[in-house]
């Protein structure tokens, strides 16, 4: 019988005979609350790396919390990334509120804030393949399309990567706060969920059981292009320019760089998203990286920082994580491999993605 160090390499040889020069696409469904003026940083770090990642099949990115994405409309740094990249991936405003019960469909919410749900079981309903969807903020949109088709979810979702909740317990987390009902259908719907917490054991806690660690601004964001850093300046400056496409391509103020950079953020899923693309986590030099088959090399060493294991899980009606419960639902749940090393990790694999999208920056707004 093989032992698992000797399985692994043959694994990877397996890989580099078989890799194509191309890797087949992710389609891939987005569901942020991104916002303008923003609410939290990390969101537009997230749209970044989403948009670095060329495996994915970007269908369309929802915008949670329709209300607010009036007064603070998430499409803004959409226009950005796309004018950044030359592409022009969809976006559309999610339900405006809260589901009322963990069956809502949320058809009784106004006609003009149906466009999320819609677009999340046109896609479904049209992909010839399974469909990935990643949410960063509350779950409403994909629980509201849940419930009114579970059996077409069942059939054409891949993987569902829900960044929320807290595996502590006894503690409820911001975005399971934003649509609790939500929550409670996704975790209980029996979905190929991988759950990634925001928070083990409390705010600001995480003692192996959630994806949350803290970057430099300095480290993340060294080297990438004007434009690209004017992005995330326009965002942390909360700007507000008659044209905001435009102001990206502009010459970047170097007294608002010098203070973005000396800054940190926290951050929970830029370095996750590679896994979506089924990437392999490798170490090269001293440093973990994401890589689809093609690009490895011989040498290359697994060296996944973390990874998703099965546990079962029950969510009580106040919206509290028992795990693991073993009256719970078995789903995959994320999981610190190398506690001592994972916030550098998650850095250096951060770092790959936004230089990633550097080669795809475009230099001028035509």
């Amino acid at each position: 019988m093989l032992s698992l160090k000797k399985t692994v390499p043959i694994l990877f040889c397996f890989c580099f005979l078989f890799a194509s020069s191309a890797c087949a696409a992710v389609p891939l469904i987005y569901c942020s609350d991104l916002f303008h003026p923003h609410d939290d940083p990390d969101d537009h770090f997230d749209l970044a790396c989403i948009y670095a990642i060329e495996e994915f099949d970007l269908k369309a990115i929802i915008l949670d919390q329709g209300l607010k994405q009036k007064e603070q409309p998430g499409l803004i740094p959409v226009m950005q990334m796309n004018a950044l990249t030359g592409r022009e991936v969809p976006s559309v405003s999610g339900l405006e509120k809260p589901l009322v019960s963990p069956e809502d469909t949320g058809e009784d919410q106004p006609a003009s804030a149906q466009a999320g749900v819609e677009t999340i079981l046109a896609i479904l309903r049209e992909s010839p393949e399974p469909v990935t969807i990643i949410t960063v903020g509350s779950l409403r949109d994909v629980a509201a399309a849940f419930n009114r088709d579970a059996t077409l979810f069942h059939q054409k979702l891949k993987r569902l990567y829900a960044f929320i909740g807290n595996t502590g317990g006894g503690f409820r987390e911001y975005n399971v706060n934003l649509d609790l009902n939500a929550y409670r259908c996704i975790m209980n719907a029996g979905l190929p969920l991988y759950w990634t917490p925001c928070f083990d054991g409390g705010l600001w806690e995480n003692n192996g059981r959630a994806s949350y660690w803290v970057s430099p601004h300095n480290q993340l964001l060294e080297g990438v292009p004007e434009a690209l850093l004017n992005f995330f300046i326009y965002m942390i400056e909360k700007k507000d320019s008659a044209d905001p496409v435009a102001a990206i391509f502009e010459p970047v103020n170097e007294r608002e760089k010098e203070a973005f950079l000396a800054e940190k953020r926290n951050l929970w899923c830029c370095a996750v998203f590679p896994h979506a693309a089924d990437r392999f986590y490798i170490c090269r030099k001293g440093k973990c990286l994401a890589l689809p088959p093609h690009s490895l090399r011989q040498g290359d060493l697994p060296a996944a920082p973390f990874s998703y294991v099965p546990v079962k899980v029950r969510l009580d009606e106040e919206g509290v994580e028992h795990c693991p419960d073993p009256d719970g639902t078995e789903i995959l749940c994320f999981h610190m491999t190398d506690p001592q090393n994972y916030a550098r990790h998650m850095t250096e694999l951060s770092v790959q993605l936004l230089h990633e999208l550097a080669g795809l920056i475009r230099t001028s707004e035509k």
